[in-house]
């Protein structure tokens, strides 16, 4: 019961979050390389949120850009929703 009760607070957490990843692109908004659960698990650790990358549920690694919902199963009865922005790197400029 502890750990549904964690589960659940964790996902009203990682409702309210939108992580972004810019990333290169090239023709047709696909991207050089593309983002995974590794990626998506990291990006919630810099937050200072541990879930273990095999619980994020990518199905197909991201590789265009734009906006997705991936299921999070924190539990056996808790399954979180978190969106992720895939957004064009910007390019520095060339001097």
């Amino acid at each position: 019961a502890r750990e549904r009760a964690h589960a659940e607070a964790l996902a009203e957490r990682l409702k309210e979050l939108v992580l972004t990843f810019p990333r290169k692109v090239g023709d047709q908004d696909m991207l050089f390389g593309s983002v995974t659960a590794m990626d998506i698990a990291a990006a919630l650790a810099e937050r200072g949120i541990e879930v273990d990358r095999r619980k994020i549920l990518v199905e197909h690694p991201i590789k265009y850009l734009g906006e997705y919902t991936i299921p999070v199963k924190l539990h056996r009865d808790v399954t979180a929703e978190i969106r992720i922005q895939v957004v064009r790197e910007e390019s520095e400029p060339a001097e």
